[in-house]
C-alpha cells in the first residue's frame, strides 16, 4: 500500500433476503386464494389471479437486484433488465438505515444512500443486517 489511508476491498455483494418479502407473500395468498375461499368477496377469481401474478412479478423484479461495495464506490445492479446505478465514493453523502414496523419484526431493513450534491439517491431494499451494512460502508470510505 502506498498510503495508510488507502483501503483495498474485495467486492462485497448483498441481495434482498427472502424475509423482506413477507408482506408480498401475504398479498399473493390473499389475491390467489381469497376469491376461491370466499366468493362473496366480490373479486372474481380471474382478477385475483392477475393481481397475484403482478405481485409475484414485483417480488421477482426486486429479488433480481444486487448491491455492490467496491473500491470505486457503491452500485445497485439489476440482472433483468440489465442495468446498473453507480455512485463513486466522492459522490456519497449521508447513509441512512430505514425500516418500518413489519421490517423491524422480520429483522430486515433498507439502506438509503444520499448523494453529496445533485443526483439520484440509491436505495438498497430488504437487507438482513442493514446497520452492519451501513457500518461497513462507512468504514470503507476512502
Amino acid at each position: 500500500m502506498s498510503s495508510s489511508t488507502e483501503i483495498y476491498l474485495e467486492a462485497r455483494i448483498w441481495r434482498p433476503t427472502p424475509r423482506a418479502f413477507f408482506v408480498y407473500y401475504v398479498a399473493m395468498a390473499v389475491f390467489f386464494l381469497g376469491p376461491l375461499i370466499n366468493p362473496e368477496l366480490g373479486l372474481p377469481p380471474w382478477l385475483g389471479f392477475i393481481l397475484g401474478v403482478i405481485v409475484a412479478g414485483a417480488v421477482i423484479y426486486q429479488w433480481n437486484q444486487e448491491y455492490h461495495l467496491t473500491d470505486q464506490g457503491l452500485s445497485k445492479v439489476w440482472r433483468w433488465p440489465d442495468r446498473r446505478q453507480d455512485m463513486a465514493w466522492k459522490d456519497i453523502g449521508e447513509i441512512q438505515v430505514t425500516r418500518g414496523f413489519t421490517q423491524t419484526m422480520l429483522r430486515v431493513g433498507n439502506v438509503r444512500i444520499l448523494p453529496r450534491g445533485e443526483g439520484p439517491e440509491m436505495f438498497w431494499f430488504g437487507l438482513p443486517n442493514p446497520k452492519e451494512v451501513k457500518d461497513l460502508i462507512e468504514r470503507s470510505r476512502p
